[in-house]
Formats: structure tokens, sequence, C-alpha cells
């Protein structure tokens, strides 16, 4: 019996050897595929914070009477938002003067606060093609009279201390001090060459940190890298001069590095 049981045994295990040794490893790949696609947009961008730009805003415009600014335009390519420039009410003098503009109020997350003055762009075309904005004065500052105004000759709104900031990491665009003339003549003030700008670019003119309060005009903030220059020769009314802005934002960048 036990030499039969041992027979058995070792049977057995020299046929499982041999089914181990007959299995041979194969596989046959099937393939698949992901994909996902992207249209330009066509929606309005709503203004953003120009120093925590993923935050959206409600700018107040200290130059009409409601406060609200001119809309934003629909995409792809478009400008969102710029401020408008007070430079405040002051005391008539036959001196050479600067004044600065008010600061940009915003409301976010239930507060108002200040920054400077800005514009906005965003570029949601998808096609990298580059883009330039310009912009332009429409005459020179003067009164509402239609008869007899009077202009502030030789007034000069400069312009300084510009930068990006954008809410995508793409390659920003350029951005240029200028000074206006008031013949209306446009100047570039942000360009994206091909393959830059994409997204959303807000240009501030200065930082927090150069924003100062105007005594003259109950200690409103005010931005000093955007100043309105006149000189002492020009004659001066007591009323309000306004003039008006223009922002022209172009499909291909004009300019070459």
């Amino acid at each position: 019996m036990t030499n039969k049981l041992i027979t058995m045994t070792s049977v057995v295990a020299v046929s499982l050897l041999s089914l181990a040794s007959a299995v041979t490893a194969d596989a046959d790949e099937y393939q698949t595929s992901g994909t996902v696609g992207f249209i330009p947009s066509t929606e309005v961008v709503p203004p953003h914070n120009p120093d925590e730009p993923e935050d959206e805003v409600t700018p107040v415009d200290p130059t009409r009477p409601d406060g609200k600014p001119e809309p934003g335009m629909p995409g792809p390519l478009s400008i969102d938002f710029a401020s408008s420039f007070n430079f405040g009410t002051h005391t008539i003098t036959n001196k050479n003067v600067s004044y600065d503009a008010e600061a940009q109020e915003i409301q976010t997350k239930g507060e108002d606060t200040h920054v400077p003055d800005y514009v906005q762009v965003s570029d949601y075309r998808g096609n990298r093609a580059g883009w330039t904005l310009q912009l332009s004065q429409n005459g020179q500052f003067k009164t509402n009279d239609a008869q007899h105004p009077s202009v502030l000759d030789g007034a000069v709104i400069s312009l300084d201390d510009s930068y990006a900031v954008g809410l995508t990491n793409a390659v920003a665009p350029d951005t240029y001090n200028t000074s206006l003339s008031p013949d209306g003549s446009k100047t570039v003030i942000m360009e994206a060459e091909k393959g830059e700008g994409t997204g959303t670019w807000m240009m501030p003119w200065g930082y927090d940190g150069d924003l100062k309060p105007d005594k003259e005009n109950g200690n409103m903030l005010i931005d000093p890298k955007v100043r309105l220059s006149i000189p002492g020769t020009t004659p001066r009314d007591a009323a309000t001069y306004t003039t008006t802005l223009t922002w022209t934002l172009i499909n291909v960048p004009l300019q070459q590095k």
C-alpha cells in the first residue's frame, strides 16, 4: 500500500509539471482615443481685480452720476473695462500745475476698495494671432458752453509705470507708457505679438503703494501715475472741463519688437 501511494503521487506531480510547461504567455492590444475641442468664446468677460486677478469686481465710474461704467465688449477679442479719469476740483491758479487722477474704486467681496487705474483686455479667439490696444484723446479739455467754450490749452494727460497682470500663464503682452495728444492721434499702450496675450490681461498704471489721499478733494485716493499737467499761462474758468478718450482694440499686432 505504501509503495502504491507513493507511485500515484509521483505520477500526479509529473503530470502537473508537464501541464505548466505547456502554457505560453500571449497578449493582444486594442487602442481607443480621447478627444476634447474648443471654440472661441463670445461671452462678455467681467472686470477683474488687478491686485487679485482671479476676483471679479464691480468698478465705479467717477465721471458718471450713477457710477456705472460703459459695459464691456462681447468676445472673443474684447475690451472688458477701462478706467475714466477724474482729476478732481482745484483752486484757480496761474502756476504750472499737475493733478493726479482718482484711483479706481472697485466693489469686491462685499467691500469697497481702491486700486490703480487700469484697462482690461481679453483674447479667447484661440488662434494666438496677437492684438494691439490703442488710446486716443478726442480733443482738448473744455467747458460745455456750446457758444463760448473755455479750452485748457497745453493740458496733457500722461500715463506711466504700466505693466501687465494676467489670469493665465501665457506670455504677457507688452505695455507702453505714454502722453496723450488732444489732436485725436492714436498711441499704442499695450500689444501682444503672435503667440502672446491669450486669456484676460489687465494693465494698471502704478501699484497700490503709490496711491495717496488728496487733501484738496476730501482725501480721495489718487493715482500719481495718471496725471494731468496744465501750464500756468492757460486761463481757467470756474467750471468743469471735460474730454473723451477712445480705446481701440485691433486683432493683430501692429509693431515689431
